[in-house]
């Protein structure tokens, strides 16, 4: 007769990603990030959840590399971490001026840059502001993802999720457009 498996504490799983075992961070991750959404969902409306979660497990991921991180309870500084995202991103939307641009301006404004995407204007206007604003930036302006990501106030591993998922955003739109063109035809 075998024993039952002994399931690591989260301070446990906490001491091994302090020492290197960044694979039990993985497990972290499995048992918070819903968790962890919820709280993202319930702290703020104005940006993804999912992007707060991802750059949230981010900084608490630094933190404990650099040996910091929590020392009692990891649930407590996920949340806190969750809630740090939100209000540095709301924070830092609030500080940014915006300039009008005038007609004869050398720069596009971002609305007359992609006002001309043909089929994929209505799909990719359908998508969250910051799927477009990421995807205006990588896919059509062809920046680095590193200025991407300082632009944007992420880390570049952050700003490559988001474009993953929101290009994922923008084929399932394309497809769903596609559909209802089938439909009616």
């Amino acid at each position: 007769m075998t024993e039952p498996a002994v399931r690591a504490t989260d301070l446990e799983l906490v001491s091994k990603v302090r020492e290197g075992h960044t694979a039990s961070f993985g497990e972290l991750w499995h048992r918070y990030q819903g968790w962890a959404h919820h709280i993202a969902r319930s702290t703020t409306g104005r940006y993804d959840a999912e992007d707060i979660v991802q750059e949230a497990f981010a900084k608490v991921l630094r933190s404990l590399r650099n040996g910091h991180g929590p020392r009692e309870g990891f649930a407590h500084y996920l949340r806190t971490a969750v809630r740090s995202v939100a209000a540095t991103w709301g924070g830092r939307d609030c500080r940014v001026t915006t300039v009008p641009l005038t007609e004869d301006s050398a720069v596009g404004s971002y609305a007359f840059e992609v006002s001309d995407l043909g089929d994929l204007e209505q799909p990719f206007r359908q998508l969250p502001a910051r799927w477009q604003r990421i995807l205006h930036l990588s896919a059509l302006q062809g920046l680095p993802m590193a200025e991407v990501a300082e632009s944007m106030g992420l880390t570049v591993g952050a700003a490559t999720a988001l474009a993953a998922r929101a290009r994922g955003g923008l084929r399932q739109a394309l497809a769903a457009m596609r559909h209802d063109l089938e439909l009616a035809a």
